[in-house]
């Protein structure tokens, strides 16, 4: 709503009362945006993302990785990074676009994805606006952060599981710049066990 109809909050204040009476000291309303570009971030939605937080809320932001939208590290998505961090609305998530029907064209691979984010989180002008991770939601598996990658390795973590014995699992996959999901990687070279650097080829 902050995105595609701000009007919805600065027009209304019985929705802004709302918020003032539930989201209390002890015990906050988060509302999560998702502003997925920073033309998004226009004069009406910036202000209602202050009255928002005016009200109590605290704004979030999350956005997938957009083939053709917000896949600019530079020029789009570290200045959406920044823009969220100017107006106080916290950069949480960017998640893998699924390469689902109808959304394939609009997906980007996996390890391009990561070094897209990367590299605008290197661009951002302050720290608050690099705290977003780059995150899956797998439907059988939970929510999967890719933490890393070198040339040879991809490194991922269960952040929430469906299985609460792979709640914190670290895994290191072998390197696949073809895969689009965290199914398309099928080389698993390590479960999280401690091993030396060497054992890892």
């Amino acid at each position: 709503m902050p995105a595609y109809n701000p009007f919805r909050i600065i027009n209304d204040p019985t929705l802004l009362d709302m918020i003032r009476d539930y989201s209390m000291d002890e015990k906050r309303i988060y509302i999560m945006a998702q502003f997925n570009h920073p033309r998004e971030l226009t004069d009406a939605a910036c202000r209602a993302v202050a009255l928002l937080q005016d009200a109590g809320a605290v704004v979030m932001n999350q956005t997938p990785l957009i083939r053709g939208i917000n896949d600019d590290p530079g020029g789009v998505l570290a200045a959406l990074f920044d823009k969220l961090s100017f107006i106080g609305a916290n950069p949480y998530y960017v998640f893998q676009c699924r390469p689902s029907i109808g959304n394939r064209t609009f997906a980007v691979p996996v390890e391009e994805s990561y070094r897209i984010f990367e590299q605008a989180r290197t661009i951002c002008s302050g720290g608050l606006a690099k705290r977003a991770r780059f995150v899956m939601s797998h439907a059988t598996g939970g929510k999967i952060e890719v933490l890393g990658k070198t040339d040879r390795h991809t490194y991922f973590k269960y952040n929430q599981a469906a299985d609460p014995e792979d709640l914190g699992r670290f895994m290191v996959y072998k390197s696949n710049p073809e895969a689009y999901w965290f199914d398309d990687y099928t080389e698993l070279v390590d479960e999280g066990r401690v091993r030396e650097p060497q054992d890892l080829v």
